[in-house]
């Protein structure tokens, strides 16, 4: 294969005890063997022979020390001047595979059946896909606008090194893109709980759209603001001041006479929208007048008598 880390392939850190490696190994092998995947089976072998590799080396601490210090070229040309040494893989992942499990029949014992052909296509004895664990994301208005991370920690039942069910805690982190909406659904392929009658469970994140500014709405790609002004400026010319959720100011101008329906349209200061990179919706404004809470009588007569012959909005 050309080389990818041993480590990223047993999704190890360099670091990684032998249980670690042992407990990773087992866990890749039971998802990406042949017979496990029938719809599938070019990639999945390509993928098993990889690992298998990878745990080859890996387990044996004699060719770990010489990957980790020579890298891949020193162990496969080998570091003696005869290279009586050098390392080469016979893609014996299945091999490794009984000797791991102790059986030539990989997946007897975890309620495959009484067959298991390498590379039969014809096997369709597979286990159960059981239901996913769904997690609510919450996220803001602002976060869904900005885009952030999230990391979340889920406790899962896994198979330990000796095959044995144990909790196990797991660090999940989404990365949430700018204008992502209500309902986007983040999938972890099998990061769930294992068991030896389903495969592993996958982990999925629905988002929602919780508590944020209340001056601002969603509206699809757009965004709704609420923009409160005095009825003096309503009624006059005014400059308005208008904010947006990355911190911006946005400033426009308002000649004129703002009514209860009144709206301002601001293009391209909406949400972002993810599928068009670069693209956002349009900024609605809204107006909330405030009105005075009392005029005595001489103001009281001067607006009329201001207003009294002015034509009047439908």
């Amino acid at each position: 294969m050309s080389h990818i880390s041993y480590y990223e392939l047993l999704e190890v850190p360099r670091g990684a005890s032998d249980a670690d490696i042992k407990k990773a190994f087992r866990k890749l092998a039971m998802r990406w063997h042949p017979d496990k995947n029938p719809d599938n089976v070019e990639e999945a072998s390509k993928k098993f022979q990889n690992i298998g590799e990878a745990y080859d080396v890996l387990s044996d601490s004699k060719k770990r020390a010489v990957y980790d210090q020579f890298g891949y070229d020193g162990l496969i040309d080998g570091i003696e001047s005869n290279h009586s040494d050098a390392y080469s893989y016979k893609n014996n992942a299945q091999e490794l595979f009984d000797k791991f499990f102790g059986t030539s029949n990989p997946f007897a014992s975890f309620g495959f059946g009484d067959a298991a052909p390498f590379a039969s296509k014809l096997n369709k004895a597979e286990l159960k896909k059981p239901e996913v664990a769904v997690h609510n994301l919450e996220c803001t208005l602002t976060e869904l606008y900005r885009g952030c991370s999230k990391k979340f920690f889920i406790t899962r039942k896994r198979f330990g090194a000796d095959g044995e069910l144990r909790e196990d805690q797991k660090s999940l982190t989404i990365i949430v893109k700018p204008g992502w909406k209500k309902g986007t659904k983040i999938t972890f392929p099998g990061e769930g709980d294992e068991s030896a009658n389903f495969i592993a469970q996958d982990v999925e994140f629905v988002v929602q759209e919780g508590a944020g500014d209340p001056a601002f709405q969603r509206d699809g790609n757009n965004l709704v603001y609420t923009h409160k002004i005095t009825l003096a400026d309503a009624l006059t010319d005014c400059s308005l001041q208008i904010p947006t959720l990355d911190g911006r100011i946005i400033s426009i101008a308002c000649p004129e006479v703002v009514s209860p329906v009144y709206e301002k349209l601001i293009v391209g200061e909406g949400m972002p929208i993810s599928k068009r990179p670069g693209c956002k919706g349009d900024l609605i404004v809204k107006f909330h007048i405030l009105f005075p809470k009392y005029l005595n009588g001489v103001k009281r007569n001067k607006i009329r008598e201001l207003l009294a012959n002015e034509e009047l909005q439908n």
